[in-house]
């Protein structure tokens, strides 16, 4: 009996061994901490975890007191405390301390052991680790608060674009409609900065939009083919100008061996070489711009092209080279002071280039100027270098009859400039003028337009509301009349807004006029109006009949005296078609020296007319012709400059009448 007792005590033994070693496999094969403390804080037992979780060794461990790893006393005292009074705890957020230093953020779920007469003899419990979870959450927490400050600040730009560009578009047009009317020498010089402090607001505001459009990653980027040399040309005709201004030599070289067509983002290289030409010649006050552009490589269908802006001008400092790349930054206080700017235009730049997998370096050695290089990849086709070079179309003149047109705008100074300069273009117009969405439905239900210029923000009802109520209640071919939008935002989306919202198509502020008529006129043969109306749209020049000269500076020249100003009409009736045919002689001979001479007498009788634009052109036909570039624009410029000329002949007839 005795032997059976020891026999099934020693089996119980063994059991309970191997039970037990079973229980402290799983404990240590948990990756949560498990742990026995006593009530006067040392660990009596614990798994493998406690010991990685801590960072201490088991030997460590099991010397170690509790308090060590709570950041404060405070924090063991409050656990056992809660403990006591609620018996056990679940998920209990606290932190605790690692033997290195670093906190980690826990879950403890504990529980109090008791000896048979019901004293606590121990604390026994289970220790997660949510640090990464903690700093999951966070991180959620923090772009949240990121992408509320971003919608926050796109909402805030939109709304500053609007509120900048509705004044700035009264302003550009009033210039504008000021520039058709007779004015004297003082008041064209008022009005000419007029026009450079427009530009260079507008400048300012499109840099920051950009720039807040690149830092929020919403500006995209397109991929079409394009002519390089047009958009090169485009920019020199843009800009030369203002080089012209400060006497300086403006040279572009572009290799013959870059293909015909490439495929990129024009609009955004024209906007990186816009800025770096603008900077050069904007911080050189004698000396030479000079843009280069080479074929570095061609193969499997992709071309690498180098690009290189050079200037004489002021130079920067080593110390600033890789800084003036950075937002809001320019050389020195000095160059802001002087020359002012955002500082955001090579920041812009860079950040374009980088979007377009190139990279840009400057070279520069102070009062010797600098030079800003960067290459660019872009994709080519052998399909496209088949198509022939377009010509640009001549800008044509359509007369579009008394059209009725519904100007939408609660702007009193836009509802003006719109009107006036539509009228100015188009004398047999019909304008309605309604000031808000509301009323715009009200004359759109009683009357009958051919189009609707609608604005996009206005009090009571705005643009797109307005339109999604025409498009879905009116009944047809109201529904269906085509609808300008106007709109002074210039955040990403506002174009498809527009177009979502069943407008037809959309124009920005501050509306370019010529811009605003061809929409008209693209919209209205969309919707077959000219064939309705029996109106012919056979092209025309762009230039009506008669020219509209200023006689401002011939008056002054003269000093009214009428025998003097009938003299030299006459001279310019008598010898400008012999220069309008000789310019054309030279070129066909490539007679270049001939040209330019021709071009610079030619330049007095422009002067004398006020044909400020056709001056600018025999500028530059006079430069082209003495430094031998950009022939290849020669035959444009000079066909335009003799239709200017005819124009201006048959309206100087006029005017000699008149005196005689």
């Amino acid at each position: 009996m005795l032997a059976y007792d020891f026999a099934h005590r020693k089996s119980n033994e063994t059991e309970l061994y191997k039970s037990e070693e079973k229980y402290r496999l799983l404990l240590e094969q948990l990756t949560d901490a498990i742990y026995l403390t006593s009530t006067d804080g040392r660990f009596l037992e614990f798994n493998k975890a406690t010991s990685i979780l801590l960072g201490y060794s088991d030997e460590e461990l099991r010397h170690l007191a509790v308090q060590e790893i709570y950041v404060n006393r405070q924090d063991r005292e409050t656990f056992t405390q809660v403990l006591h009074a609620h018996k056990e705890i679940q998920d209990y957020e606290i932190q605790l301390k690692k033997k290195n230093g670093d906190l980690i953020d826990c879950l403890v779920t504990s529980s109090i052991r008791k000896s048979r007469d019901g004293v606590v003899i121990a604390y026994q419990g289970i220790i997660r680790d949510i640090t990464f979870r903690k700093r999951a959450e966070i991180l959620q927490r923090e772009k949240e608060l990121s992408d509320k400050a971003n919608k926050f600040k796109a909402e805030f730009l939109a709304n500053m674009s609007h509120e900048i560009r509705t004044p700035m578009n009264a302003i550009v047009g009033m210039v504008h409609l000021l520039h058709q009317t007779p004015l004297t020498e003082k008041q064209k010089n008022y009005l000419h900065a007029i026009d450079t402090s427009s530009e260079n607001l507008l400048q300012i505001i499109n840099d920051v939009l950009d720039f807040s459009k690149i830092e929020a990653g919403k500006l995209e980027l397109e991929e079409k083919y394009f002519a390089l040399r047009e958009i090169v040309s485009d920019l020199v005709n843009t800009i030369r100008f203002k080089a012209d201004e400060k006497g300086l030599k403006f040279v572009v070289q572009i290799d013959e061996n870059i293909p015909l067509q490439i495929a990129g983002d024009p609009l955004r290289l024209n906007q990186i070489l816009l800025n770096l030409v603008s900077n050069a010649i904007k911080f050189t006050a004698q000396g030479e711009i000079k843009v280069f552009i080479k074929l570095i490589d061609l193969h499997a269908e992709r071309a690498r092209i180098f690009f290189s802006v050079k200037d004489t001008g002021i130079g920067i400092a080593q110390d600033k080279l890789t800084s003036i790349f950075e937002s809001f930054t320019q050389a020195n206080t000095d160059t802001t002071r002087i020359y002012g700017g955002t500082g955001l235009g090579l920041s812009i730049v860079k950040k374009l280039i980088d979007m377009l997998n190139g990279a840009i370096m400057v070279k520069s050695k102070i009062n010797e100027g600098s030079e800003f290089l960067f290459e660019l990849d872009f994709k080519v086709s052998k399909d496209r270098q088949k198509i022939i070079k377009k010509e640009k179309e001549e800008e044509v003149f359509i007369e579009i009859g008394a059209c009725r047109i519904l100007l939408v705008e609660d702007h009193p100074i836009n509802q003006m400039v719109t009107a006036e300069t539509l009228m100015n273009r188009w004398k047999q117009l019909h304008i309605d003028v309604a000031e808000n969405g509301k009323i715009a439905l009200e004359k759109l239900r009683e009357n009958d337009y051919d189009i609707v210029l609608m604005d996009v923000l206005m009090p009571e009802m705005d643009g797109h509301t307005a339109t999604r109520i025409i498009r879905s209640v009116l009944e047809p071919p109201k529904s269906q009349i085509p609808i300008l939008a106007f709109t002074a935002y210039a955040t990403t989306g506002e174009a498809e807004k527009c177009l979502q919202s069943g407008m037809d198509d959309y124009i920005s502020k501050p509306v370019d006029p010529q811009a605003l008529e061809q929409k008209i006129i693209q919209l209205l043969k969309r919707k077959n109006y000219f064939e309705k109306n029996n109106i012919i749209t056979g092209k025309t020049n762009h230039q009506p009949a008669h020219i509209n000269i200023d006689l401002n500076y011939f008056n002054t020249i003269t000093e009214e005296d009428n025998e003097l100003k009938i003299k030299m009409i006459r001279i310019m009736l008598d010898e400008t078609p012999d220069e309008m045919v000789k310019l054309q002689k030279y070129l066909i001979e490539e007679n270049w020296d001939n040209l330019r001479a021709i071009a610079h007498k030619m330049k007095s009788s422009m002067q004398f007319l006020g044909l400020k634009h056709t001056l600018e052109t025999v500028k530059a036909i006079e430069l082209s012709a003495k430094n031998r570039t950009e022939l290849n624009d020669l035959p444009d410029k000079i066909s335009q400059v003799i239709k200017d000329c005819e124009a201006a002949l048959r309206s100087l007839k006029l005017e000699l009448e008149k005196i005689q």
